[in-house]
């Protein structure tokens, strides 16, 4: 068996395993309404940023964190890396989407490194995971620009689903030392709003 089909069958069976114990992001959120704020309020990388609300009792509440990041282009290829990514354990997915280039690599270290490239679709090339393997994963995306140009934007999302209580009350916490600086955006339930994330607190990030 090839290298490749070794790395595929290898997620695959921790995918199957993963869906089986939380099933999928198929459950009925219907994007519930939500109160929600968080801490803390000016947040730099490295800080855990604490989401608390309410909403209905018992809900499935959906939690989505987003953010683009624009990627120099060097002799026509790009690369942008993110070392330490917490996936939580429970149903999840990750979306990655790369803007003006021709294709997407996308390698990520788990008990053995795994390698997928996707074609662009004009000038977008993307793909969606979920039920990922919970751990911290050191991830490299990487690929072929479009012909003349000199960056090209990335963007990530990372979608969880969490359990309000009997009261409709909820806690989710979240580390931020894999994103960059800037803004990133939280949807909760029915409830986005843009966070900056400022840089700095290298010791957190450790």
């Amino acid at each position: 068996m090839g290298k490749s089909k070794t790395q595929s069958l290898f997620l695959n069976i921790l995918k199957i395993i993963n869906r089986i114990r939380h099933r999928n992001l198929d459950v009925s959120t219907n994007n519930v309404t939500v109160n929600w704020e968080h801490i803390p309020p000016n947040p730099r990388i490295g800080d855990t940023l604490t989401i608390t609300g309410s909403t209905i009792p018992e809900a499935k509440v959906k939690v989505k964190v987003s953010f683009e990041k624009k990627a120099p282009v060097i002799d026509g290829k790009y690369e942008y890396n993110m070392d330490r990514v917490e996936i939580p354990d429970g149903p999840n997915s990750f979306t990655i989407k790369a803007r003006k280039v021709r294709n997407l690599g996308f390698t990520v270290k788990m008990f053995i490194n795994f390698t997928r490239t996707f074609e662009a679709n004009s000038d977008e090339a993307g793909f969606s995971e979920q039920n990922v393997p919970a751990g911290a994963y050191d991830i490299s995306i990487h690929g072929l620009a479009k012909e003349g140009e000199n960056e090209v934007i990335i963007y990530l999302e990372a979608v969880e689903i969490i359990d309000a209580d009997i009261e409709g009350k909820f806690t989710y916490n979240y580390n931020t030392a894999a994103l960059p600086a800037g803004d990133f955006m939280v949807l909760v339930g029915d409830s986005d709003k843009t966070i900056e994330l400022s840089p700095g607190n290298l010791k957190a990030s450790l």
